[in-house]
């Protein structure tokens, strides 16, 4: 008996075709997976750059700040040192002042009692203890010396090396960030340079350093020559050194009104050179009178000294003053010889010149340079920006340094290609920021170490160059 085929079902006939719509939709899914994995990689590498970049600019700005505070200490240094170089010419003139009066004491004329009668037991007595000051003066010569050497053979240059590798500086600053952030391109560094390799670029804003700093010649009428003697006139030490003492008595009958005087006259000054000079003078000024040229002033000079930069104010004096008047009379020889006021005059003409005479030179270079803020920047921040590029090579992508394995051919991910990388900006700037106490008159500067660091806007005119 022959059985008749049977049919299959209808929908067992149906079951396989959804196979390959599956494996479809597998392949699409695994394709956009491998998608997105890629495009995460590449934005976490964009972020984490953007964050290694703002690091670096902000070190950058920092280690600017770092050199304009350094410049303003070294500023303020170089203020301190005119202050005790003037001090040192000073203690000088006052040294030799103390020697000379010794020996006028020591010979009597005028003698100490006298002086003690007609002006006081206070200063007869100082006159009578002047003692001799023996080597004060060479050891203060020395002192003098390695001041100015510390002026200019180290503070000057510090500020000047400071000033030039400022923008290499800044690179290394930022280049070890950046490196920093990026252990597994990078190995740690020591002190060496940092060269700059690997899959990281840094390019740089036209450096705008150039223009903001500017050196002066120290003797210039600003600035420090202006602070040094601002800083000077605040010690008593430095100050003029002016003291007149008349006594009681009435000398003569055609000149009832004037007395016998003693005459302090001293002072510091810093030269139109920018160096520093001291002078001081004790003389007894006794009051004469004869029929040729009525009353005047005959001069005893009791005490000198000169020291640092050559005498050469506007007092009176001569080269070669003589040492006793025994064999000629004292108003006849300056009648002859000089144009001192003998009459009415106000000096010590005849100590000043001992006092050139017997002076110390000493040699210095004078006031340094300087750097300082140029004139047209002093409100500005000094401002720059940085463009950091990571090769897409290093990327942590299927197609570069990811260790998933990828499709090939028409399904590889070609997001970046070869030779392209991710592209970052950042930008930050050094500013001037006084604190609160300081008081509203504070005006940006390289003599207050005020500076700070913070990040900036990137501007769209931004351009930049490769950091060699």
């Amino acid at each position: 008996m022959m059985r008749r085929p049977r049919r299959p079902r209808r929908g067992a006939a149906q079951r396989g075709q959804a196979l390959p719509l599956v494996l479809a939709l597998a392949a699409v899914g695994g394709v956009a997976l491998v998608a997105l994995y890629n495009v995460g990689q590449t934005a976490a590498a964009r972020v984490r750059l953007t964050h290694a970049a703002d690091a670096a600019a902000y070190s950058g700005a920092l280690s600017q700040a770092r050199a304009l505070n350094l410049l303003a200490y070294v500023n303020r240094a170089q203020v301190a040192h005119q202050v005790a170089m003037a001090h040192l010419v000073t203690l000088a003139s006052w040294a030799q002042f103390g020697q000379a009066q010794s020996q006028q004491r020591a010979r009597g004329n005028p003698p100490a009692t006298l002086i003690g009668a007609l002006f006081g037991p206070t200063l007869g007595t100082a006159y009578a203890r002047a003692s001799a000051t023996g080597s004060a003066v060479p050891e203060l010569a020395r002192a003098f010396q390695q001041h100015d050497q510390a002026v200019h053979q180290v503070l000057q240059q510090a500020s000047a090396s400071a000033v030039s590798h400022l923008p290499e500086t800044r690179r290394q600053t930022m280049l070890r960030v950046l490196h920093a952030n990026y252990p597994e391109f990078y190995p740690a560094y020591g002190a060496q340079a940092v060269a700059q390799h690997g899959p990281l670029s840094l390019r740089e804003s036209p450096d705008a350093a150039a223009g903001y700093l500017q050196q002066y010649a120290g003797n210039a009428p600003a600035s420090l020559r202006g602070m040094v003697e601002s800083a000077a006139g605040r010690y008593d030490f430095l100050r003029p050194r002016t003291l007149t003492r008349h006594s009681a008595w009435i000398v003569h009958r055609s000149c009832p009104t004037r007395r016998h005087e003693l005459r302090r006259r001293g002072g510091t000054w810093l030269g139109s050179d920018g160096r520093w000079g001291a002078l001081d003078t004790l003389s007894y000024h006794a009051l004469r009178s004869n029929r040729w040229i009525g009353c005047y002033f005959r001069e005893y000079a009791m005490g000198w000294g000169q020291g640092g930069r050559p005498f050469l104010g506007s007092d009176e004096y001569i080269d070669k003053p003589p040492q006793d008047f025994s064999q000629q009379d004292f108003w006849r020889w300056v009648h002859e010889h000089t144009s001192w006021d003998i009459f009415s005059g106000r000096d010590n003409p005849m100590a000043n010149s001992y006092a050139v005479a017997g002076g110390v030179r000493w040699s210095s270079r004078g006031l340094p340079s300087y750097h300082e803020l140029a004139g047209r920047v002093s409100e500005q921040p000094l401002r720059f920006a940085i463009q950091v590029r990571q090769t897409a090579a290093a990327l942590s992508t299927t197609d570069a340094a990811s260790q998933v394995a990828a499709p090939m051919g028409r399904y590889a991910y070609a997001g970046l290609r070869a030779g392209e990388a991710v592209t970052v900006a950042s930008a930050a700037e050094t500013y001037f920021a006084p604190p609160p106490a300081a008081g509203p008159l504070e005006f940006a500067g390289l003599f207050r170490p005020y500076w700070q660091a913070r990040l900036s806007p990137v501007a769209v005119g931004d351009t930049f160059r490769e950091s060699l």
